[in-house]
């Protein structure tokens, strides 16, 4: 096995980029951040990008953005687990901290297991995900409303809605985090609305516009407003004005934890892909005394 170092996204993209876009449902973040970091001049800590090759072989590949968690891919579940003991070897001579990793289940699986027992920590799981991808919409019974562009007026109540998605989600925004968020989304035109005689329901974005395919993630309703049907009709109604756009796909990702919103998303046409997840690592807690 040989690790290979990029020394800028450039250089990584051109290496990966038939990698990537084989498989660019589950390569989409990965790819995104390629995408839209071409030009970007690192005035902090430059990302760590790198593969794992056999014979010439992309068997895994890695990128690290700092402060987000290390993401891996590989194209064969059996590579990647083979590579990543590997990958983490590197890390390790290299004297990198990684604090969190996202990654296929197996994949995630095998780097949390080497480097955990190299640095005696323990990992914990922040998020336990399904990716699921659509090529049609299957339109769900008809409910009252309609969708729209989200807008500026919206903003006096999007970011408590974010900070609370976040939140659901273990992807905690502080308030001021939300604001910004939330007014670059509706300034690009990325946030949606689902609204029912007047008044927002609920709310899901586009996300990771890339070659062929695009996802749609902060699908939100406000506890008041569950079980209505709203969340459906309105990632439903995005995904149909999505792949109007032209786009061939739309994905987005599930948390595994809640069989509400998977089966949602499969009853409107979002067929599943593979699992991922996101390690946390931690120190080890100290054993309390009998």
């Amino acid at each position: 096995m040989e690790v290979t170092r990029y020394e800028s996204i450039p250089a990584f993209y051109d290496e990966v980029e038939t990698f990537l876009l084989d498989q660019e449902d589950r390569a989409q973040i990965m790819l995104g951040n390629c995408l839209r970091n071409r030009d970007r001049v690192w005035e902090a800590e430059k990302p760590f990008l790198a593969t794992v090759k056999k014979d010439g072989k992309i068997m895994l590949a890695a990128m690290l953005i700092p402060p987000y968690a290390i993401l891996l891919l590989e194209k064969e579940e059996s590579d990647g687990v083979t590579a990543a003991p590997y990958l983490a070897e590197y890390l390790i001579k290299e004297n990198y901290a990684i604090h969190k990793v996202h990654a296929p289940k197996a994949v995630g699986k095998a780097f949390s297991k080497h480097w955990t027992a190299a640095h005696q920590l323990e990992e914990k799981v922040l998020m336990d995900l399904r990716l699921y991808t659509l090529q049609s919409v299957i339109q769900p019974a008809v409910r009252p409303g309609k969708l729209r562009p989200a807008t500026e007026s919206d903003l006096t109540f999007l970011p408590q809605w974010i900070v609370e998605i976040t939140g659901e989600i273990n992807q905690l925004m502080t308030r001021d985090e939300a604001e910004e968020y939330a007014n670059t989304r509706v300034r690009d035109g990325f946030l949606f609305i689902w609204e029912d005689e007047g008044k927002a329901v609920s709310m899901a974005s586009k996300t990771r516009p890339n070659i062929k395919g695009v996802a749609v993630n902060l699908v939100y309703t406000p506890k008041e407003f569950r079980g209505k049907g709203y969340a459906s009709a309105c990632v439903a109604a995005l995904s149909e004005y999505l792949l109007q756009e032209g786009y061939e796909f739309c994905s987005l990702f599930t948390d595994l934890a809640n069989p509400t919103s998977n089966k949602i998303y499969q009853n409107i046409g979002y067929q599943p892909v593979c699992d991922f997840v996101e390690f946390k690592f931690n120190e080890k807690r100290a054993e309390t005394p009998a």
